[in-house]
């Protein structure tokens, strides 16, 4: 009996492991048919040259991440479950590719996807995929929001507010005869109060909320307005260092030329071979100034990727950029209107709702109140009762902090309005100079067209005097860095100019709004 009865309990245990192994297996089984997941990332732009498609709208695309059917059989699993087990899979696909499907039209009813070419792209262009892809500008739109929520704050003060509190524990109001002082007596309140009037103080913070938030918004576009400023003067230094690789590449093609005529007359005997070195000098200095062109193209473009999110191998010329600066509308150009300034005056607003708010302080605020009290055991008629009436509520300091709040208040009004004057003097500065700026550079970009037009005169005449022995060999390599010298100061000229178009256009505040108007 004592061996039967061993026997037993080893089947015994046996039949509950199975029944603990079946039970882990069904959890599995049942884990595996969950839905997938579709995740969002957003697009990384090719960084590949001569490629378009960088969308600017709409900087994020759907990566769909659907795994395969992965239910392995456990336990040597019936054929009835695996079959069911991948219809399940493909259900839970469907539903995906249908909710992807829905996720996609919605973005297409939000508005037009732009795409914009990467090969050549313009000034626009360039400052529209700065201001998609900018952080900054996020964090501004996120302050903006956090000031609308500000206004709904300060308003719900206009509103009843409730109030409900239990007390556990006996309670000395309740007659103890009949319960013996029984602690668990239970004592609970509800209320509710209304403002009626509180001088003004209310009404203050919600003024100095509206008013913060309305410079938040101008804070916001002026954020846009310095991203903007930042991605075009990027994108003109890029397109400068383009044009000037150009004309290093010219210098060095037109050196390579009087280097393989010199060697003719060289080996014809008409020149000395001292001629033929000092051509080679001439050229490793315009293979210099090649290498230091792309350097500066490398920089700008690598600023220029930091923010868009790709590197172009080609833009713009500055020609185009300049007929398309040109191009845009000149507005109104009032610096009292620009967002800075505008931002200003609405703190000095604000400031003034402070020091409302700061002599509202010193009075009391008047409440309706409403409250209702009961308790557990027996009844109370002396504290179970609706009480309905006014309620009046203030602080007084006596160290006269009230006085001090409004010295403050007042103080902070007088530094605003000093702010909001400085601003107003930087903005006018900035576009006086400008303005100078501007017509300098377009006095210079002349100058140096007439001297580039006689250095390529001259270079042409020292060559048939060189030919003529009228001439040495080092005039007409003068005369071809001259010719260099006088495109690079063009190039600069024209940079320069834009760079002032740019500053001119920001210290009104108008930079982002004439390049949207463009068509």
């Amino acid at each position: 009996m004592v061996k039967f009865s061993l026997l037993q309990k080893y089947l015994l245990l046996g039949v509950s492991l199975l029944a603990i192994g079946i039970s882990f297996t069904g959890c599995t089984t049942s884990r595996s048919q969950s839905p997938r997941v579709v995740r969002h990332h957003p697009a990384q732009p090719n960084s590949g040259s001569g490629e378009a498609g960088l969308i600017a709208d709409s900087m994020m695309s759907v990566v769909d991440e659907h795994n395969v059917a992965t239910g392995k059989a456990v336990n040597n699993e019936a054929e009835g479950q695996k079959a069911a087990q991948v219809t399940a899979d493909a259900a839970s696909g469907n539903a995906d590719n249908a909710l992807l499907e829905k996720s996609q039209n919605t973005n297409a009813k939000n508005g037009p996807v732009t795409t914009i070419g990467l090969n050549g792209i313009g000034i626009k262009d360039a400052v529209g995929v700065a201001l998609a892809r900018h952080p900054d500008i996020g964090r501004a739109n996120a302050v903006v929001a956090q000031g609308k929520a500000q206004i709904a704050i300060e308003k719900s003060a206009w509103y009843p507010t409730l109030q409900y509190s239990v007390n556990p524990g006996y309670n000395r109001y309740y007659n103890s005869s009949g319960n013996n002082n029984d602690p668990g007596n239970v004592r609970g309140t509800v209320g509710a109060s209304q403002l009626i009037y509180d001088f003004g103080r209310t009404s203050s913070r919600i003024g100095a909320a509206r008013a913060t938030n309305e410079k938040q918004m101008h804070e916001l576009q002026s954020t846009m307005e310095d991203v903007a400023q930042n991605m075009a003067n990027i994108f003109i230094e890029l397109s400068a260092a383009q044009d000037m690789i150009g004309a290093a590449q010219r210098e060095s093609a037109l050196l390579r030329d009087t280097h393989d005529k010199i060697s003719q007359r060289v080996k014809a005997g008409l020149s000395d071979a001292s001629d033929l070195n000092q051509a080679e000098v001439a050229m490793q200095r315009a293979k210099s100034d090649l290498l230091q062109a792309t350097t500066r193209f490398d920089v700008a473009a690598g600023k220029f990727a930091q923010i868009s999110g790709f590197r172009p191998t080609k833009v713009a010329t500055l020609a185009e950029t300049s007929r398309f600066m040109d191009s845009l509308s000149k507005g109104k150009g009032d610096v009292d209107k620009t967002p800075a300034v505008l931002a200003a005056e609405a703190e000095v607003k604000a400031s003034q709702q402070r020091v409302r708010l700061a002599k509202a302080d010193r009075f009391p605020s008047v409440s309706l109140g409403v409250s209702q009290s009961g308790a557990t055991g027996q009844r109370n008629a002396t504290n179970d009762s609706t009480f309905v009436g006014l309620q009046l509520s203030g602080q007084l300091s006596t160290g006269k902090r009230e006085k001090y709040q409004i010295e403050a208040a007042e103080a902070e009004l007088r530094a605003a309005r000093q702010a909001r004057d400085n601003q107003q003097l930087v903005s006018r500065t900035t576009r006086g100079s400008a303005e100078t700026e501007e017509r300098g550079a377009s006095a210079r970009m002349d100058n140096a067209r007439q001297l580039m037009d006689l250095s390529l005169s001259s270079r042409d005449l020292y060559w048939q005097q060189y030919t003529l022995n009228k001439r040495p060999l080092t005039d007409v390599i003068n005369a071809e860095r001259d010719t260099f010298s006088a495109e690079s100061d063009q190039i600069t000229a024209i940079s320069d100019r834009l760079y002032a178009k740019v500053k001119a256009y920001y210290a009104v505040g108008q930079l982002v709004t004439r390049l949207r108007e463009h068509n």
